[in-house]
């Protein structure tokens, strides 16, 4: 990391909290910020990245940089507790079912009754064998997978997975290329882990390999993390071709993948193949139950590459020491018991109704939504700004996620929308016909 572009973004992140640069200020453009301060064009621009990964500021697509407002929607506003009981939520990409939590009370009686013992003592780095042996049948499934529970670890969900997956395939400084829309848990991760993220742009089939190829070829990267399907936010999904060419481009440029596929259970069986079944010696598989199962399970699954299960271990120990028990446990009863299969199906089936609420309500040709998708991405046109409409919906009680919430750099003029928050289809449809009103 450059000294010189640390100094400048430090200076500026004084600024800003000092009140000197107040919120909502148009910063100057990357030039013009080299010609102020007489550094290169290079060290204003890393220095600008560095400001945006640390939250201060946000890029909008044709307007330039400016210093985030206090109604910016970070990833720390996706939180429940933030949720005003009148308002309606289409911001955080949850998705509750019915009779939920009486399912989960049951599960944790009939688990408790079998294994008493499990709340009363430490547990392997990696999870029990149990709950691996299962969690690796299950991934198999697909039939594109291995059932190899050597290659599976258990994880407190999908930030720590890929918190774990980082860190064993990162160190400090190093650059992550991902897509320049992503989840925001990997930007608070890589803060942490002082990883420079490199974003790359999309289109509507996910993440381009031209731009990766050229990136890759210009600078080291280290890793790239990726969501090939159901993209979080835009809903993109990659086909398989170009799936076998970002493979191919990893094993090229020798960099790792971190594949997040936290809405994989909600396609068909026979869709296009993981990463990590086309470049299983580099790509770190990560699948979390929060939306499959439930969120209050803190449980997700690595697959890493063969031979690295001690290295990732030794990383959860460095985190958490071991997963508590009793979420991977319910996991793997619900699996065996079919209650797993179950909720998958019921969510498909919700998602896909309402799916169809969004269409009846929505200006047509504006928003991007796969057929089973639990979110939209909303292009806005005119003069509605993002922002502006994050606030007025706010204000008419409903809430929803703009673009720079998810943006690495620059962010379209675009919302995501979640469809399957709100409590109800009834609520959702008071939720969208607002929306609609104030488009």
């Amino acid at each position: 990391m450059g000294r010189k572009a640390l100094e400048l973004a430090n200076g500026l992140e004084a600024a800003i909290r000092d009140g000197r640069l107040i919120p909502g200020v148009r910063l100057p453009t990357h030039r013009e910020m080299a010609h102020q301060h007489g550094v290169a064009l290079n060290t204003a621009s890393h220095a600008m990245r560095l400001l945006t990964a640390r939250g201060l500021i946000v890029g909008e697509t044709g307007r330039g940089s400016f210093v985030r407002t206090p109604h910016h929607v970070d990833a720390g506003a996706f939180s429940l507790d933030r949720t005003a009981p009148a308002q309606i939520d289409l911001a955080r990409n949850v998705m509750p079912l019915p009779g939920l939590a009486e399912r989960l009370e049951a599960a944790v009686r009939a688990v408790l009754r079998r294994e008493r013992d499990l709340l009363t003592d430490y547990q392997p780095h990696a999870g029990r064998l149990t709950d691996r042996v299962t969690a690796a049948h299950a991934l198999s499934r697909t039939g594109h997978l291995p059932d190899d529970p050597s290659r599976v670890l258990i994880c407190a969900g999908g930030q720590h997975a890929i918190t774990v997956a980082l860190m064993a395939t990162t160190k400090p400084g190093d650059a992550v290329a991902v897509e320049n829309l992503t989840w925001p848990g990997i930007q608070a991760a890589a803060a942490a882990l002082g990883l420079e993220l490199v974003p790359l742009p999309l289109d509507k089939d996910g993440l381009r390999p031209r731009p990766l190829l050229r990136l890759a070829a210009r600078r080291r990267i280290t890793a790239l993390y990726c969501m090939p399907t159901l993209q979080n936010p835009t809903a993109a999904t990659m086909p398989a071709r170009r799936r076998e060419t970002i493979a191919a481009l990893a094993r090229r440029l020798d960099f790792q993948i971190i594949e997040d596929d936290a809405y994989g259970f909600l396609v068909d069986k026979d869709a296009a193949p993981p990463l990590a079944a086309l470049a299983p010696e580099r790509v770190w598989h990560v699948r979390s139950l929060s939306k499959s199962l439930s969120p209050g399970l803190r449980t997700a699954w690595l697959m890493v590459p063969p031979g690295q299960d001690s290295r990732a271990a030794g990383t959860i120990r460095a985190t958490t020491w071991g997963v508590p028990p009793l979420g991977p446990a319910i996991a793997s009863y619900w699996i065996a018991d079919g209650t797993a299969s179950a909720l998958a199906v019921e969510r498909q089936r919700e998602a896909r109704a309402r799916g169809d609420i969004a269409d009846s309500l929505l200006p047509a040709g504006r928003f991007c939504r796969a057929a089973a998708s639990p979110h939209l991405w909303l292009q806005l046109t005119g003069r509605t700004r993002a922002e502006a409409l994050t606030e007025a919906a706010a204000a008419a009680g409903v809430r929803i996620a703009p673009a720079s919430a998810f943006g690495i750099g620059c962010s379209p003029n675009a919302v995501r929308l979640s469809l399957c928050a709100p409590s109800s289809r009834t609520e959702l449809e008071r939720g969208l016909t607002t929306l609609a009103g104030l488009l």
